[in-house]
């Protein structure tokens, strides 16, 4: 609930609207769209604590995972990774294929598409930003420029990532949205925002 809250205010800023102006509406798969905001795509995504907001000028895509370790990642690797990936799960773990997870979603998301869509995405790269392409025509329609995200504290306990579509570069701008308490606003008052 927070997550989407802060999503409506963050647009809104954006937009010079007031929040609960926006209207949505959805895509073909369900990604929701600010109506009458052509020029702005936004991606949400959210795991345990943590909340990803994406803003930018071309269709984006952002997933955050928390590394689990009761999910079988070598089962699901091997069933729908391409070879050089499920040899990297199998030797880094859940770690491995949290990371792995995350750029190919974060893919699915900025092209609107569907997650069995993006499992056969070759996104095994050793740089923080690469240039992601579909292996087969048909399905999801790429290039994506995908890059890790640094996570506050920095902690192996999530993994991030964000995709623009398009091979063009882009940077990342940080900011932590964080929700103050009206009992923690006194005696001086602070307003919920971006730090």
């Amino acid at each position: 609930m927070i997550a989407h809250a802060a999503t409506r205010i963050l647009l809104g800023e954006r937009l010079g609207r007031p929040p609960e102006g926006l209207r949505f509406t959805r895509g073909r798969w369900g990604k929701p769209v600010v109506a009458d905001a052509p020029g702005l795509h936004f991606s949400l995504s959210h795991s345990g604590d943590l909340a990803l907001l994406a803003v930018a000028p071309r269709p984006v895509g952002v997933d955050v995972e928390l590394v689990r370790s009761g999910r079988d990642v070598d089962r699901v690797a091997r069933r729908f990774f391409p070879h050089q990936e499920r040899e990297l799960v199998a030797r880094g773990g859940h770690p491995a294929f949290a990371r792995l997870w995350t750029r190919k979603e974060a893919c699915v998301k900025a092209a609107g598409g569907r997650l069995t869509e993006g499992m056969a995405l070759p996104v095994a790269h050793a740089a923080t930003h690469a240039t992601v392409h579909a292996p087969a025509p048909g399905g999801l329609t790429g290039p994506w420029r995908v890059a890790d995200l640094p996570l506050p504290g920095e902690s192996e306990e999530y993994a991030g990532s964000v995709a623009l579509l398009g091979d063009g570069p882009f940077n990342v701008s940080r900011g932590v949205w964080y929700p103050i308490a009206p009992r923690d606003s006194h005696p001086a008052p602070r307003e919920q925002g971006v730090k």
